[in-house]
C-alpha cells in the first residue's frame, strides 16, 4: 500500500529504519491502528498531535488491541458493536468512551451502481486473502454449473479495491470492508469466509451480521454445496433487497458523513485510576518488541534474497542440462531409503 501513499503525495516513514524521523514533531491528526505504533510515536519518538485518534479493527488480534496507555487519546474507536462490547468489558470503560466508527463507503463509489443487474448469475467475484476451503471448492462447483469465478486476493489475483473492479461481478462471496462497497453499488453480496457466515443478507440475519462487522461470525460454517446451492438459488431474492441494502449504505456507511460526525466528538474523559500506568514497564516491552521485529525481518530479507538466488539458479542452462541426473539421482537416493 505504500506506494498507493507516495502517488498521492504522502511521505511513508518506516519506523524500524528511520527511528528519529519524526522525532518531537506536533502533527494536527494522529490516527493509529496498532498499538506498538501509538506507543513508538508517542512514548520513544515523543511526537505531539492536535487530535489523536486509536482505532481497534479487532479484539482479537493483538497488534489491534487497545494500547495499556492511553492518556493521549481523544478519541477511542472500534470497528464494530462486537468489538465495542469486548473493549468495554476487557478495560472496564464506559459506553461513551468508545466509538463505533464501522467500515464506510468513499464517495467515490456514489452514483456508480450497478443500474441493470443480470437475471442469474453468470460471474461471481470471490474476494478474500484467507478464502476457506469450502469457498473455494463451492467455485469450483459453480464453475462446474456454467458460472465465471475469479479469486481477486492472496493466492488469486490481489488487487486494489475499486467501484470499476466490482462493477464487473453479478454476485460477491466476501467480508468485512467489501461488503459495504458492494451495498453502495447495488451488488448482490454473499457473506462468508474463514469465520463462516450467513450467505446472502437477510432481515433474519442482517442485524447480527452487521454488529459483528460482516465478518462471518456468529455463524455457522456450511459445506461447499450448501454455499453453492445458496448462491444460486437465493440470487434472485439478493436482487431485491439491493436498493434497501444501497439507501443503508448512503444513510449510515458514507465515510465522509461518518468522518464529519467524528471529529465533533467530545474528547474522551478517563478516570484517574486508568491513568495510573507503569510508562516504564510499557517502555521496557516496547523495546523488547521492537528488538524481535528487527530480527524477524532480517530473516525474511535473508529468506528472500536465498529465493531469489534459488530462482536464479533454475534459470540457468546449467540447471536445465543436469535435469535428467537430478531425476536418476533422486530416484536411486529415495530408492536407498
Amino acid at each position: 500500500m505504500a506506494p498507493e501513499f507516495e502517488n498521492r503525495g504522502f511521505r511513508i516513514v518506516d519506523l524500524l529504519t528511520e527511528s528519529s524521523a519524526i522525532e518531537g514533531i506536533k502533527f494536527d491528526l494522529a490516527w493509529i491502528h496498532h498499538a506498538p505504533v501509538f506507543y513508538e510515536v508517542f512514548l520513544t519518538q515523543k511526537i505531539e498531535a492536535g487530535t489523536v485518534v486509536f482505532c481497534s479493527l479487532s479484539h482479537f488480534e493483538p497488534l489491534e488491541a487497545v494500547p495499556a496507555y492511553r492518556d493521549k487519546f481523544d478519541l477511542l474507536l472500534a470497528n464494530s458493536i462486537e468489538n465495542k462490547t469486548h473493549i468495554k468489558e476487557t478495560l472496564g470503560l464506559d459506553e461513551s468512551q468508545i466509538v463505533v466508527f464501522p467500515n464506510a463507503v468513499p464517495s467515490n463509489y456514489r452514483g456508480l451502481r450497478n443500474k441493470v443487474n443480470s437475471p442469474s448469475v453468470r460471474q461471481v467475484a470471490i474476494i478474500s486473502n484467507h478464502p476457506p476451503l469450502e469457498v473455494l471448492e463451492a467455485g469450483a462447483l459453480l464453475e462446474n454449473q456454467g458460472v465465471a469465478i475469479t479469486h481477486i486476493g492472496t493466492g488469486g489475483t490481489p488487487t486494489l479495491m475499486s467501484p470499476s473492479l466490482l462493477l464487473n461481478y453479478d454476485a460477491v462471496i466476501t467480508i468485512g470492508k467489501t461488503v459495504p462497497y458492494c451495498f453502495a453499488l447495488e451488488i448482490p453480496v454473499y457473506c462468508y469466509d474463514h469465520f463462516g457466515g450467513p450467505g446472502w443478507l437477510t432481515e433474519a440475519n442482517f442485524d447480527i451480521a452487521s454488529r459483528n462487522n460482516f465478518s462471518g461470525r456468529g455463524f455457522f460454517k456450511k459445506t461447499p454445496a450448501t454455499i453453492a446451492d445458496e448462491v444460486l438459488a437465493g440470487y434472485r431474492d439478493a436482487l431485491g433487497r439491493l436498493n434497501a441494502y444501497m439507501t443503508l449504505a448512503e444513510k449510515f456507511l458514507s465515510l465522509r458523513k461518518n468522518l464529519a460526525s467524528l471529529f465533533t466528538h467530545p474528547r474522551i474523559a478517563y478516570s484517574e485510576k486508568e491513568n495510573t500506568i507503569n510508562v516504564g514497564q510499557i517502555l521496557t516491552q516496547h523495546a523488547q518488541y521492537i528488538r524481535l521485529v528487527k530480527i524477524l525481518r532480517g530473516r525474511e530479507a535473508e529468506l528472500s534474497g536465498f529465493h531469489k538466488e534459488l530462482l536464479r539458479i533454475k534459470s540457468t542452462v546449467s540447471w536445465r542440462i543436469t535435469k535428467p541426473l537430478r531425476f536418476i539421482w533422486n530416484k536411486l537416493f529415495l530408492r536407498a531409503k
